[in-house]
């Protein structure tokens, strides 16, 4: 296999809401150490920066302010200059997230929104899809299952590096 760079992976999967924000922030950085994300490249890199975000720990907030907390994390990823958006699960949190995300200008393939981890799977397995490849910065937030995507990662031939 020839020398590549590797997808760097930051994972926080108890986060919640304020560790959502912390983890974007660390994504940025690592970014910009990396030279990957919009914010950052130059012409000839496309190694992106990718935010997938689960449903957070809810800590003592409500129901309802953590959909606002989530839309306000979405928005914050958009802010950040963060390529790729994905928001993973079934419940008005995730949505919220998305939303805040398109909201904010986030559009087509810069955001998505995905059932589960199977779907997102699914999407990024098929013929032409975008996913995350060699110098690409993911950050995972939530309750997504990190192993899952981190293994999906490894099938890729991505070397994949933690931190």
């Amino acid at each position: 296999m020839s020398e590549q760079r590797p997808v760097v992976v930051l994972s926080a999967p108890e986060a919640d809401v304020a560790h959502g924000k912390v983890l974007l922030r660390r994504l940025v950085e690592a970014a910009a150490d990396a030279g990957a994300g919009s914010a950052h490249r130059d012409e000839e890199s496309a190694a992106r920066t990718w935010f997938l975000v689960g449903g957070l720990a809810l800590g003592d907030a409500d129901e309802q302010r953590s959909v606002v907390d989530h839309d306000l994390l979405g928005r914050a990823a958009v802010r950040l200059a963060i390529d790729k958006v994905v928001c993973v699960g079934p419940t008005r949190a995730e949505r919220a997230a998305w939303q805040g995300a398109v909201m904010e200008g986030s559009w087509g393939d810069e955001a998505m929104l995905v059932a589960d981890v199977d779907e997102l799977l699914a999407r990024w397995n098929q013929p032409g899809a975008e996913r995350p490849g060699a110098g690409d910065v993911v950050a995972i937030a939530g309750a997504i299952g990190p192993r899952r995507v981190l293994d999906a990662l490894a099938d890729w031939d991505l070397v994949v590096r933690q931190i």
